[in-house]
């Protein structure tokens, strides 16, 4: 502060004398500490120590929790929390960078690149991308088999993921033949005859006979079978009739429905007074999957004066000695025996309706006439 040289009273700084300090005051930061200041006030220095305020700095940083799938921001002071259904909400499929899906059709697929358009390393599509994709209809394609005669197919595997199979055009082991279940040859007693009229049981095997798919297929079982019916001179002459019903395990009879029926005569006239006759049946259903089943077989005579009841003899079902049944009419009574079984079995998914849509029943027939091919 300087005097006014014009001063003339005590209390101007003294009198005229110069001032002792200048009026002056800064800061600065020591060149040896940054946390040291240098505060001069009126040419007297002070040192200040500075507290280091990076001691209560935090960094902010972001962190993904998979356990409970949570996007977490910490800041300095709090922390945001963001769910993963929360982002999910906002993303749409076709806002991820690979995936090209604006307006998928009903039903659609996502597929990586689907039209195999072009090719580059590898043979990966090239600018591929995840696309929408259905299963178009077959149109005039048609599967056929390869080379060795598959079919190339898609299954699931345990996993539950789709694998390829090769699928044969013709399953192994689709068609089972079992000729031996009953002796076929005509002239000899290989496979027993039987006396009069009986009931029979036969079982079919079929977890045996078809073991490839029994319990993982319904089974179309059909059914071949001879009759063979002998009338020597001791026997009267008779009607007879074999009637063969399919049956699978745990159901009824249906005899009104599924039964195969071979009638005829056994004896014609005096002329003949012993022979055999021998007719041949057939007949196919459907076996449920894992179910057994039988054949219900009825043999039955009928003769004359009284037709209305069945002919009954002392010998019905009892089995006629070989020794009798290979030798000429030397039978006791009409002897029969249901022989030449064979089995056709195939894999099927199937059912039998039993009450299917028919003809009426008709009154008066149409006038006969010869049909021929148009010349």
């Amino acid at each position: 502060m300087s005097c006014n040289n014009c001063c003339k009273k005590d209390d101007c700084c003294g009198g005229c004398n110069p001032a002792r300090y200048s009026c002056m005051w800064d800061i600065q930061v020591s060149p040896y500490d940054p946390l040291t200041w240098l505060i001069n006030c009126n040419g007297t220095i002070h040192k200040l120590r500075v507290p280091d305020q990076k001691l209560n700095e935090t960094d902010t940083k972001v962190s993904i929790n998979n356990s409970n799938s949570t996007f977490n921001y910490n800041a300095e002071r709090h922390t945001d929390t963001i769910t993963g259904e929360q982002l999910g909400g906002i993303i749409n499929l076709r806002d991820l960078r690979d995936v090209n899906a604006p307006n998928p059709d009903n039903c659609s697929i996502l597929v990586y690149n689907p039209f195999c358009t072009a090719c580059g390393d590898g043979c990966r599509p090239v600018d591929a991308q995840w696309m929408p994709w259905h299963i178009p209809d077959a149109g005039d394609c048609v599967l056929e088999p390869d080379s060795e005669g598959y079919y190339h197919v898609l299954k699931k595997n345990d996993c539950g993921c789709p694998v390829e199979c090769r699928l044969p055009v013709m399953p192994s082991g689709s068609t089972t033949v079992n000729w031996n279940m009953r002796d076929s040859v005509p002239d000899d007693p290989d496979f027993p005859w039987y006396y009069g009229i009986y009931n029979d049981t036969i079982n079919l095997h079929l977890q045996q006979n078809a073991s490839t798919y029994f319990g993982k297929y319904d089974l179309e079982v059909t059914v071949n079978y001879g009759i063979q019916v002998t009338h020597p001179t001791a026997a009267k002459h008779t009607n007879f009739r074999s009637l063969i019903v399919p049956v699978v395990a745990g159901t009824s009879i249906k005899t009104s429905t599924m039964s195969s029926i071979l009638q005829g005569q056994s004896g014609v006239d005096n002329s003949h007074p012993w022979g055999t006759v021998s007719m041949r049946g057939s007949i196919t259903f459907i076996v449920p999957k894992g179910k057994e089943a039988y054949l219900h077989h009825e043999f039955r005579l009928r003769a004359l004066p009284d037709v209305t009841h069945y002919l009954e003899s002392q010998y019905d079902g009892q089995r006629v000695p070989d020794d009798v049944a290979s030798q000429i009419d030397r039978g006791l009574w009409t002897m029969s025996r249901l022989n030449a079984l064979q089995l056709v079995i195939h894999p099927a998914q199937g059912i039998t309706r039993m009450n299917p849509t028919t003809d009426p029943e008709r009154d008066q027939l149409d006038h006969w006439h010869d049909s021929y091919e148009d010349q």
